[in-house]
């Protein structure tokens, strides 16, 4: 890297290590800024300017000190909330495909389905299925489309239930029988998990687990396997504890990606 660039790169931290400080201020003058990030007061009051400048800060009426504006909002305008799995669901996932080997998927809710956000299809050696990132899949022939349907709060999962029974498909004929389908997700609730055994994907089973923040769903860790290699209830007791422990290690990295 070559000295200007790296003088560049370090005047982008430098950028927004303060658009970071008067975040968590509030409203701050360059020396509170300068007291918090370190930094040099004219280096920091040179950036408080250029953010003013391009719109992201104004002044208040104290004398020195700056606020954000909503122009910083439209900084996150393309991220989107299943993004966040790039940032945490690889990792954990490639060190459950170490541990499990089976393939294991990340999904998250859309479009009246499921939509793999992260997989190890492609990495697993007892794969026989295709899986992709951005494949959609029905709720009611998954495991995961039962776990998140069965932990999602009531309000979101009539809405969801309404609008699945309106598409033509598998899940619409399976809304044909709404006792059967409230039944199926009362049992899920119980028991914690999701199932699928064999349907959708004729030679394979799988569980799933959700992967809570609170009372929301962000989204569901699974793992699917042969179903002629291993009796669905021993895979359930070896692999379902793993699962668990990975979902609760996404949620505490999200907690913590999302604090920040």
């Amino acid at each position: 890297m070559s000295e200007s660039s790296y003088h560049s790169v370090r005047g982008l931290e430098r950028g927004l290590a303060v658009l970071r400080a008067v975040n968590a201020l509030g409203h701050a003058t360059s020396v509170e800024v300068a007291s918090r990030t370190g930094l040099p007061r004219p280096t920091v009051h040179r950036l408080l300017e250029t953010l003013r400048t391009e719109g992201f800060l104004r002044r208040t009426s104290l004398r020195d000190a700056y606020r954000l504006t909503l122009k910083v909002k439209s900084l996150s305008g393309g991220y989107k909330d299943e993004d966040w799995i790039t940032d945490i669901a690889d990792a954990v996932l490639a060190e459950l495909c170490d541990e499990v080997v089976w393939p294991t998927d990340i999904t998250t809710y859309e479009d009246e389905g499921m939509v793999i956000r992260s997989t190890t299809h492609y990495r697993s050696p007892l794969s026989i299925e295709r899986s992709w990132v951005g494949r959609q899949l029905p709720m009611l022939s998954t495991a995961a489309g039962w776990t998140y349907l069965a932990f999602t709060p009531a309000k979101e999962r009539k809405a969801i239930l309404e609008r699945i029974a309106t598409v033509p498909g598998p899940d619409q004929e399976k809304m044909r029988d709404p006792e059967a389908v409230r039944r199926a997700l009362a049992a899920t609730r119980r028991r914690g998990y999701g199932t699928r055994q064999r349907e959708l994907m004729a030679k394979t089973s799988s569980i799933a687990v959700p992967i809570m923040n609170g009372a929301h769903v962000l989204g569901c860790v699974n793992i699917i396997w042969i179903d002629s290699a291993m009796a669905f209830d021993v895979a359930t007791r070896r692999y379902l504890p793993v699962l668990q422990h990975a979902a609760t290690r996404i949620t505490a990295a999200y907690q913590a990606l999302t604090a920040t």
